[in-house]
């Protein structure tokens, strides 16, 4: 597919320097401009498809990118193609190709050149255009190439500057750099002499220019800051509007500080709220004569009142000790026997729930071939003054065919076959994992550790391994989807000449067969 791309940028590039045109070129222009980088869409659609991004709304909105300035110089190759080169420089927690992010805010040095295909000439006020080129990035010592495809609009106004928008999907070269969407908008001049339409003159005659008036820019950046109004923690995630003159509204979204900017708003009176867990925040009026001041930043602050405490997890895959995105997450109320489900995040596995006062939970993981771990958590006895969020990590492991998982919290009557089902709480998560993947089959292994006969140790663990497997069947799983098997003392994990080793070695496991 990449090759036929290629083929069909070359060709167009070929028959633009094949055309003939009689009309100018672009004189070298300078553009300044500012972008966003979404790594998070860009990574979605390489981990699983755009219908999947599309279907389940998964693209990034402008306050989860990372933005970033920089400079473009265009010089015109043909009436309708212009070579340009871009420098840009942004602050980002770069999201590598494994889902690992960097981990912190560091600078990311853009810079690339190529050309601008565009389908009418500078003569004309709209102008849409597509771009290709090559670029190079250098992040954290570690350097690499992309292949930037783009399309974009440019706008000529009055023949004295130059407006561009462009959309750009870059394609990593190389292993050092991942592939990521770019949106940036940027405005610039002519370096050397103007171009001039020509006008018909009709008569000659000498009027006194009007005295031309200082502009002066009275528009102003809103900076908004969400908090929680009992412990004054910032709160991310808000989706805050800002409503203005003649309709108009904004909307934006909290990043991790509690923050969300809007730029450049004209002087009028507006109106500021937010909304989250389908709970208001508090409403703020912001009058005209507040822009009366010499700053070009107003500062302001909103609270919200939620009287539920806030869970804030993070799903860690166990097999690779990485971040995972993509589970649904089911916290279970069992006080008041309700429960609400929420996805971790690409990239970084975060999810938030909020949780009832007074109440007790179980939190699980479903993912297909995982197995997830259960966690407890409660609310009893937290004081909502002075508790917002509750820290959980939930772990779940990789359960794919021929895969083999240690189920460590299965427990037996001493020297017995007979479960101990108030204490094995793998048990459950065994059983959840049966639900959660239909098609999956698993050998229930029994083992011990060498004390006492070969011959006993390995009826011992056959009869345990047995007693899972009835178990699970008399909880509703399908006698046809597991197998039990006995290995006594012949697979140890630890030494058994100490104690602490043979109580390793007494364990159940369960293998993936399909």
């Amino acid at each position: 597919m990449r090759r036929i791309i290629y083929i069909f940028l070359l060709s167009c590039l070929a028959f633009q320097l094949s055309a003939q045109e009689n009309e100018e070129k672009k004189p070298a222009t300078l553009i300044f401009h500012f972008f966003y980088n979404d790594f998070n869409t860009a990574q979605q659609i390489r981990t699983s498809s755009l219908k999947n991004v599309l279907d389940n709304h998964l693209w990034s909105k402008f306050g989860q990118m990372q933005m970033g300035f920089g400079f473009s110089y265009l010089k015109g190759i043909r009436p309708k193609i212009d070579f340009v080169a871009s420098l840009d420089g942004s602050s980002t927690d770069y999201l590598y190709k494994d889902g690992a992010t960097h981990g912190s805010s560091a600078f990311l040095l853009d810079a690339n050149g190529g050309v601008n295909l565009k389908l009418l000439t500078d003569r004309h006020m709209v102008v849409p255009y597509l771009s290709v080129g090559l670029g190079a990035s250098l992040y954290d010592g570690k350097s690499g190439f992309y292949l930037p495809l783009g399309a974009g609009i440019q706008f000529n106004l009055f023949n004295e500057a130059f407006v561009l928008a462009n959309v750009q999907y870059r394609n990593a070269l190389t292993s050092a750099v991942n592939n990521h969407f770019q949106y940036n908008i940027g405005v610039g001049t002519s370096l050397g002499k103007k171009r001039v339409k020509p006008v018909k003159v009709e008569v000659s005659v000498i009027v006194p220019l009007p005295v031309k008036k200082e502009i002066v820019d009275l528009t102003k950046d809103f900076v908004i800051a969400v908090k929680d109004e009992v412990t004054g923690e910032p709160l991310p995630f808000v989706v805050v509007e800002v409503n203005g003159p003649e309709g108009k509204k904004l909307s934006g979204t909290t990043g991790a500080d509690g923050k969300v900017t809007f730029n450049a708003l004209v002087p009028a009176d507006y109106t500021v709220s937010g909304f989250l867990n389908n709970v208001n925040t508090s409403v703020l009026h912001i009058p005209k004569d507040s822009f009366e001041t010499k700053e070009k930043q107003l500062n302001m602050t909103i609270t919200h009142n939620d009287p539920r405490f806030t869970l804030s997890g993070i799903v860690v895959n166990k097999t690779k000790n990485i971040p995972e995105g993509g589970a649904e997450i089911i916290v279970a109320n069992q006080t008041k026997g309700s429960n609400v489900s929420q996805q971790s995040h690409a990239g970084d596995g975060i999810f938030m729930v909020q949780l009832e006062a007074g109440s007790d939970f179980t939190v699980v993981g479903k993912k297909a071939s995982y197995i997830s771990n259960i966690e407890k958590i409660s609310t009893k006895g937290l004081n909502r003054s002075a508790t917002l969020y509750v820290k959980l990590e939930l772990g779940i492991e990789e359960a794919k065919a021929g895969q083999s998982i240690q189920l460590g919290n299965i427990y037996f009557e001493t020297g017995k076959a007979n479960l101990n089902t108030s204490v094995s709480s793998d048990l459950d998560r065994l059983i959840q994992f049966l639900k959660d993947n239909p098609a999956s089959r698993l050998e229930i292994q029994g083992h011990t550790d060498n004390i006492g006969g070969l011959e006993v140790n390995n009826r011992l663990s056959q009869a345990r391994a047995n007693s899972v497997v009835e178990y699970l069947s008399k909880k509703g799983i399908d006698r046809s989807r597991h197998i039990a098997k006995g290995y006594g003392p012949s697979m140890p994990v630890a030494d058994n000449a100490t104690a602490e080793g043979r109580t390793k070695n007494r364990r159940v496991v369960m293998k993936v067969i399909q």
